[in-house]
């Protein structure tokens, strides 16, 4: 599962929690009764080569995540998508707030730096220049002897997690790993969304962003930015922040409205960035791409 294209094509690393239930077959589960029972925690799915979780908070599902194949959908189309595999074994555990906090950035955040070797990469020079950034980035290394997430909020590390010690502890959990100097390093940093919850998925709010040949956000990012502006004026900045990094990493224009529509940022209704999405939308209709 080494390098970024293995960690693409498979759930991040989570850490534990208190377990519910772990493997029942989808057909003795009712996932919607289930997300109260939890409260705040994960359920994964697990079918075949297809892999999904569903971030359970205040007891309603507010954020997923599906894997199948080449194919990574995350919010509504991850959801629509699970509730279509009849086959799927059912996990489901709690989690504490620490562990919560991470999930956000862990499933939605943009990513800074991919496939980086630590084999040239000074460690602790590389947390140091995270921590001195403030904001919350999540760094994920994956080696030879393992898997580990560390989370760095404000400045300070405050969580991190390995496969083989998968309750959070401190930060050397991840020093062990590093030390052997082979692995690969992903860093994810949070772009301003946090966990909503969403109504059940229909056809039509999951097809709304996707239709059509792809549009890439490269093709209009001067225009893009400019309706960002208008709509939010001051407050632009993190959602510039993640178009900007769609463009650099090849993402379409759906892709995009999707992560714009989960985002929220302090002032403002979650009823402007559906409607902002949307706009990207029409944008790009009107300039014929």
């Amino acid at each position: 599962m080494a390098g970024e294209s293995g960690r693409e094509r498979s759930l991040p690393l989570l850490p534990s929690g208190t377990t519910l239930f772990d493997d029942l077959p989808s057909s003795a589960i009712v996932l919607d009764a289930l997300a109260p029972a939890v409260g705040d925690g994960v359920i994964t799915l697990r079918d075949g080569a297809r892999t999904g979780i569903l971030i359970i908070q205040g007891g309603a599902v507010v954020d997923a995540l599906a894997v199948d194949g080449d194919a990574r959908t995350t919010g509504d189309r991850a959801r629509a998508s699970m509730a279509q595999w009849n086959a799927a074994r059912v996990s489901a555990s709690r989690l504490t707030d620490d562990a919560m906090a991470l999930m956000g950035p862990l499933l939605r955040g943009e990513p800074r730096y991919t496939d980086l070797r630590l084999a040239w990469t000074v460690w602790a020079e590389l947390l140091n220049d995270l921590r001195s950034r403030g904001g919350t980035f999540v760094v994920e290394l994956c080696t030879p002897e393992g898997r580990g997430v560390i989370l760095i909020r404000d400045g300070a590390q405050s969580a991190a997690y390995t496969d083989s010690h998968p309750s959070l502890g401190g930060p050397d959990l991840l020093d062990r790993l590093a030390a052997s100097g082979h692995g690969e390093v992903r860093v994810l940093a949070d772009s301003g969304a946090v966990l909503v919850a969403r109504e059940s998925p229909s056809i039509s709010a999951v097809n709304r962003s996707d239709a059509g040949t792809p549009t890439e956000v490269a093709n209009l990012l001067p225009d893009l930015k400019l309706l960002v502006r208008k709509r939010l004026q001051r407050s632009s900045g993190p959602v510039e922040d993640v178009i900007e990094a769609a463009a650099a990493d090849g993402r379409s224009l759906g892709w995009l409205a999707d992560q714009v529509r989960a985002m929220r940022v302090r002032g403002f209704m979650p009823a402007t960035f559906e409607r902002l999405a949307d706009d990207m939308i029409e944008l790009s209709r009107r300039t014929g791409d």
